[in-house]
This record gives C-alpha cells, sequence and structure tokens, in this order.
C-alpha cells in the first residue's frame, strides 16, 4: 500500500503543472511499481504537448516529468 494516494498525486500533480505550464489538464492516473504516474495535456508558449508527471508514492516527491 502506498503513503501518498490517487487525490493526493493528483494535488501533487495540479501544482507542478500549474507552476511549470501555461495551461494543462490532467488525464489518467496510475500506480506502477511504487510510483504514480500522471498524465497531463500542457501549454507552453503555445504549443500543446503530453508530459508524464512521476511521483514517489511513500514521499510524494516528484521524480520526472517526460
Amino acid at each position: 500500500m502506498s503513503d501518498i494516494d490517487a487525490d493526493e498525486a493528483v494535488v501533487i500533480a495540479r501544482k507542478f503543472f500549474a507552476q511549470s505550464f501555461d495551461g494543462f489538464e490532467l488525464g489518467d492516473i496510475f500506480l506502477q511499481n511504487g510510483t504514480w504516474l500522471v498524465k497531463g495535456h500542457v501549454i507552453l508558449f503555445g504549443v500543446t504537448s503530453d508530459r508524464i508527471l512521476t511521483i514517489n508514492s511513500k514521499t510524494g516527491k516528484i521524480v520526472r516529468c517526460e
């Protein structure tokens, strides 16, 4: 069982995407191998792209965004 639940992962993702991009919409979220993966459709400088935010399920720290 993870320490960070899906709702908490969504809150972390929303804060990250809001600070990092001009606009965003969250997509799927799922737990895989001890990390939360949150898909986001983001806008930066007028260009849209898809990103996956990886969050450690034990600590809530962001591992990476790709």
